[in-house]
């Protein structure tokens, strides 16, 4: 099965897909590296770009100096050695036939944020804005917050590099930039008191497939079909190409002959030209595996990271995706692997509930429980939870600034310890039946449980060994829940929030809601 993937490299050349080599006569350096950015503190700084093979190349920053060769793509690299976080701008020189003057890096942390389009969503855009937009832009005057936005794009080949650069947050330059990102930097600013560098590198209406690199399909048994893709995408694209040719070489030949006979001409096929699978110029469910990974990820390896922030799976759960769990656990894994990181810190924003999927009890619940096993399973994992912060009627929700809190306080618990600061939010632990009760006990749970709006506790079910889930009354008793109903005499599994519809009033003390579960691994329906 992977010689037949590897064989869409033959058919990328054959199309002209694959990229030209990188080499050129001057030194270059990644655009990672361009003026006001921003280098990961406490550890190695890696630096490259390319030149003429075989080229010396000297880089000199804050007091080293490293030299390189070029290699016989051109490509150079240098690593510098860790340095402490400085908020004073200084300039990064890169020479060799050339000289290259970097001016305004900072060394501090650095965030990548990417996923889907509430991640993409601005802080004040024309097709989106968050909450109080304009008081946002007015006050986002952080010289020491910048910001690098990676342009939207897929390809079928991995990329070296792309066009973009560093800039410092103002009121000028955070209107268009990712709300979540910005609003976690901020927070994040305003907590550790150095300069943070926030990577927006997001896609709207993209699934998780096409960021996932490829290493991560060839060692994921489960996605192995993903890489049958490439053949068959090449193989009908290549079809579809010579029939469109064929009907427009028929359609100049009934000119030729019209003309011929002192007839008016034909009328131009109502047909269009093939789309290219492997260059969709925007989402779409065909988009390829691994194609955004490509565009928008690649280029950015190996570059100094404090860790990685994940709002995507939307489009996952549109089409009720069975192993969305496997996907992300893949693609984590992927991720991590490439940058030569495997406990980089890679925080989730949990989908928020939307009434207008399809299955309601089956799509985004899929997404969840993938989020949660990710957390339970994988290092390094944490998620906040959106479930109280949403709206049922648009998918695209505007509290971005809660989102942003509650990533710099689980960012501050699990990757800074800073003491005992909240984490996730109350996560399911563990149940047993009580006669015809089920008592469910929680994990991370601050203060206490409680209800939000004051009310009895919402969107809990109950089952027996039918199946047959029906509402069911829940009551806090210390830091469980207790589940009954009375159609249920004899329950074996509860499932609480488990609908695309569901904003539950659970929460604990601390405000933050109590992620949705199941105590079931029964088939969803």
């Amino acid at each position: 099965m992977w010689s037949r993937a590897a064989r869409f490299i033959s058919v990328a050349a054959m199309f002209g897909f694959l990229p030209a080599a990188t080499t050129s006569a001057k030194v270059t350096v990644s655009n990672l590296f361009t003026n006001h950015a921003i280098l990961q503190r406490d550890a190695v700084i890696p630096v490259w770009g390319w030149a003429k093979p075989g080229e010396s190349v000297t880089v000199r920053f804050a007091g080293q100096q490293r030299t390189a060769t070029a290699g016989a793509n051109g490509k150079w690299m240098v690593r510098l050695a860790p340095l402490h976080a400085d908020a004073q701008g200084r300039t990064m020189v890169i020479s060799g036939g050339n000289r290259l003057e970097i001016h305004d890096v900072l060394v501090g942390d650095v965030w990548l944020c990417s996923g889907q389009s509430n991640m993409q969503f601005p802080v004040d855009g024309s097709w989106a804005r968050a909450l109080h937009a304009r008081k946002e832009v007015a006050a986002a005057n952080f010289p020491l917050i910048h910001l690098l936005k990676i342009p939207r794009n897929n390809t079928p080949q991995p990329q070296e590099n792309f066009k973009a650069a560093w800039m410092v947050c103002s009121p000028t330059t955070i209107k268009r930039f990712s709300a979540v990102g910005y609003f976690f930097g901020r927070d994040l600013f305003k907590k550790l008191h150095i300069p943070i560098g926030i990577i927006d590198s997001s896609y709207g209406g993209t699934i998780i497939q096409s960021w996932t690199p490829m290493s991560a399909l060839r060692r994921t048994p489960a996605l192995h079909s993903e890489l049958q893709w490439f053949p068959l995408a090449a193989r009908r694209y290549h079809q579809q190409l010579r029939q469109y040719h064929q009907k427009m070489a028929a359609w100049s030949a009934a000119i030729r002959r019209a003309r011929a006979a002192g007839k008016p001409a034909p009328a131009r096929p109502g047909i269009k030209p093939p789309q290219n699978p492997f260059t969709l110029s925007r989402p779409s469910p065909d988009m390829a595996p691994v194609s955004l990974f490509n565009a928008m990820i690649h280029p950015l390896i190996p570059y100094a990271i404090r860790g990685m922030v994940w709002d995507q799976g939307e489009n996952n759960a549109w089409v009720n995706d069975p192993i969305y769990g496997t996907r992300l656990a893949a693609m984590i894994n992927g991720w991590r692997r490439d940058w030569k990181t495997p406990k980089a810190p890679f925080l989730i924003v949990q989908i928020a509930p939307y009434s207008h999927y399809p299955k309601p009890t089956v799509g985004v619940p899929l997404v969840w429980q993938g989020d949660e096993n990710a957390v339970r399973t994988l290092p390094a994992v944490g998620m906040v939870g959106t479930m109280d912060i949403g709206n049922l009627h648009n998918i695209h929700f505007r509290d971005k600034q809660d989102v942003g809190k509650r990533l710099t306080l689980l960012a501050l618990n699990m990757v800074y310890r800073h003491g005992t600061l909240r984490t996730m939010g109350p996560m399911y632990k563990s149940m047993h039946v009580d006669g015809s009760t089920i008592i469910i006990r929680f994990q991370d749970v601050i203060g206490g449980l409680a209800s939000r709006d004051h009310k009895p506790l919402d969107w809990f079910e109950i089952a027996g060994a039918n199946h047959m889930f029906v509402p069911a009354k829940a009551e806090i008793i210390g830091d469980t829940v207790a589940v009954s109903a009375n159609a249920v005499p004899h329950p074996v599994a509860v499932r609480f929030a488990w609908s695309c519809k569901a904003v539950p009033n659970l929460m604990d003390k601390a405000k933050m809601p109590v992620l949705p579960f199941r105590t079931d691994h029964w088939p969803l329906r």
